[in-house]
């Protein structure tokens, strides 16, 4: 994570990238990350993490009642070389962009799940005892991150290796792009194909973060995190 200046809250760095992701506008993302360090009173990081969580899931449902699928525009893509499983990654555009719509699109209660685990190294039982359902937590773990790897590599073979099958290239040209992800399931060759691809939950992890404003984390030092209320959502 970005370094942040002596004295800054504990994961402060970490929440803001955390928060953004989720609500993905930057004026929002400042008021959650403000009101998660006015309530926080020295809590380790999976408590502070899954209260930004809570408030960043009610933020973008105000947002989205209020403004519709309108986004900020933002560029989540960046990459971390030394996080990621292969530096090829750094220069795969295509595949990085494709890790993150695919984890964009899932929905967002089980998004900010996966983020935890996977980008903040949240186990399933710590975010389980904050939660107050360790089973729940561990499901929807679990089926996130199938979500999120099958619609990666199943939109990877069919644009990178449907030329070893020709039972996939007769799929896609008939457009029915849906039965990629069962095909694969049952043809060895494409299954092998898909095997050879970056884990997408690697590629998730070496996302760059985002830092913070420099004026918010002077503004919570300074003020000691005081909540405002800019958008009445908090």
């Amino acid at each position: 994570m970005e370094p942040v200046a002596a004295g800054a809250p504990p994961h402060f760095a970490g929440i803001y990238d955390y928060v953004l992701r989720i609500v993905r506008e930057r004026d929002v993302a400042a008021d959650v990350v403000r009101a998660t360090f006015a309530d926080a009173s020295g809590g380790e990081g999976a408590a502070v993490f899954t209260a930004a969580r809570e408030r960043a899931l009610e933020a973008r449902r105000f947002w989205r009642r209020r403004n519709g699928a309108e986004r900020e525009a933002l560029d989540f893509t960046q990459v971390d070389g030394d996080r990621v499983p292969n530096p090829s990654v750094v220069f795969d555009h295509e595949l990085v962009e494709l890790v993150w719509d695919a984890a964009a699109a899932l929905p967002p209660e089980e998004y900010s799940l996966l983020v935890l685990q996977v980008r903040h190294d949240l186990s399933a039982e710590a975010l389980g005892e904050q939660l107050g359902s360790n089973g729940a937590v561990s499901r929807r773990l679990v089926r996130a991150r199938e979500a999120l790897d099958e619609r990666v590599t199943s939109e990877l073979v069919a644009r990178r290796a449907s030329h070893n099958c020709l039972e996939l290239q007769i799929l896609l040209r008939n457009n029915t792009n849906g039965g990629v992800a069962h095909h694969i399931r049952r043809c060895a060759r494409c299954h092998e194909s898909r095997a050879r691809f970056v884990s997408p939950v690697g590629v998730l992890r070496g996302l760059m973060p985002i830092p913070p404003p420099p004026a918010l984390e002077r503004e919570i030092l300074t003020q000691g995190g005081r909540r405002r209320r800019r958008f009445g959502i908090l």
